[in-house]
Formats: C-alpha cells, structure tokens, sequence
C-alpha cells in the first residue's frame, strides 16, 4: 500500500508540474501576443486592410457615373489616395526603422 500511496503521490506532483508549465507557457504566449498586436506595423495593416476592405465593400458597389469634362479623371482620384496614404506610409516606415540613440556608433569605437 506504501508503493501505491508513493506513486499517487508522484503523478500529483507530475500533474502540479504540468499545471504550472502549461500556464507559464499560455501567459508568455498573451504576452507575446499582445506585444506583436500593439506594434505599429499591425495596427497600421489593420487600418490599410480596413481601407481595402471599406473600398471594396462601399466605393465599388456605386453606379457608373459618366464622365464629364469638368469632374476629376481617375488620376486625379490617385493623386488624391496617395495624399491621404502618404502620411501613413511614413509613419509605418518610420515605426520599423530600429531605433537610434544619439551619437551611437558615430566614430566606430565604444566608450
């Protein structure tokens, strides 16, 4: 009965042991998670895909108009899109840049 107690005993504190891992293993998974989620490189494709998506569902399903002399032709229409993306391009590449510290590196040699 001694043995049977033992081993009862072991697979508990094998199971406390998984328990632990498994919940170690599941809070660094939603802190890594919410780490790449509040990056700026996600938040600015989920903007962008939004964008696309509002395009296609919205802006595609309006009749033809025709085309008349005095409205804005269809480069005026990306002119007018790369004005509105163009700030959001740049902070999207500005944000994935590594950071710099000032002065860092300039001569070469470390102080």
């Amino acid at each position: 009965m001694n043995k049977r107690s033992d081993s009862i005993l072991l697979a508990e504190q094998q199971v406390a042991e998984a328990r632990t891992a498994a919940l170690a293993e599941y809070q660094a998974a939603r802190a890594k998670l919410h780490r790449r989620m509040s990056s700026p490189v996600f938040i600015g494709g989920v903007l962008l895909g939004a964008i696309a998506l509002g395009y296609l569902a919205l802006g595609r399903g309006r009749p033809k108009r025709p085309v008349h002399a005095e409205s804005p032709g269809v480069w005026w229409r990306v002119v007018q899109t790369a004005q509105v993306l163009l700030p959001l391009l740049i902070a999207l590449d500005s944000a994935t840049k590594p950071a710099r510290r000032s002065g860092a590196g300039i001569s070469g040699t470390d102080r």
